[in-house]
This record gives structure tokens, C-alpha cells and sequence, in this order.
């Protein structure tokens, strides 16, 4: 009976570990870096990800908010101003303007330093771009 309590806790106990382990990664690195790098219809987006940033891994493009290219990396570029890592959360409009995207943003990116204010790209048209380091 002692030997298979012993067992459990040991199981146990490295279990814990590696979770703790995982959790510190995950809050150490700041995880991925999303940058806005261009309009979709006027640059290849996949393509310009690839070449935008040196000593960085490209975890990915994508051209699926307002048509702007978002490239997705492990970290944050080298060589850019910080905060280099910059994320679209949503429209701007009268229920939410600069105020509110700054409380989302804080919110979602606490541990990061994020900073949200509204950005007019098209047609009087305005989304909270939402600023933090990577």
C-alpha cells in the first residue's frame, strides 16, 4: 500500500512540474507576436510574412480581419519599436470608442503592457488596433 502511494505522489508530483513549467513559458515569453503589415489586396500576404523579419519564426499569415495582412510570429521582431506586436480586437463605433478598446486591451494583454486606441483605415471606418510586447 505504501509503495502504490508512493507511486501516486510521485506521478503526481511530476505532473505538477511540468504544468508549472508550461504556465512559466507561457507567461515568460509572451507566447505569439501579431503584427499588421500591409492591405491584403496589395501585397502577397503569405509571402511578404515570410521575408518582413529576420530571427524570427513565421507561425502564420492571415487576411481575415478587414482585409489588412497579419503576420503571426514566436516572438517579437528584432529591431522594431516597442511594443512591436500589434493585434486588431474589433470595430470602433459609438458603444465603443477609444476608451472601451483601451479597457479591452489592458485587459487582454495585462501581463503584456497593451494599449488599444481606435485606427481609421476605410470609409470613416475605425477597429481598436491593440498594441503590446511580444
Amino acid at each position: 500500500m505504501g509503495y502504490q502511494m508512493s507511486k501516486s505522489f510521485s506521478f503526481f508530483a511530476i505532473f505538477v512540474l511540468v504544468a508549472a513549467v508550461k504556465l512559466i513559458q507561457v507567461e515568460g515569453d509572451g507566447g505569439e507576436c501579431t503584427k499588421i503589415v500591409g492591405r491584403c489586396d496589395e501585397i502577397n500576404c503569405a509571402v511578404h510574412c515570410q521575408s518582413y523579419a529576420k530571427d524570427v519564426a513565421v507561425l502564420g499569415s492571415s487576411c481575415s480581419f478587414y482585409d489588412l495582412c497579419i503576420c503571426a510570429f514566436d516572438r517579437s521582431p528584432p529591431g522594431l519599436v516597442q511594443p512591436a506586436c500589434e493585434v486588431g480586437l474589433a470595430q470602433c463605433n459609438a458603444p465603443c470608442s477609444d476608451s472601451c478598446c483601451n479597457a479591452n486591451c489592458v485587459s487582454k494583454y495585462k501581463n503584456f503592457g497593451g494599449v488599444g486606441k481606435c485606427v481609421f483605415f476605410a470609409l470613416n471606418k475605425a477597429f481598436c488596433l491593440c498594441t503590446y510586447r511580444g
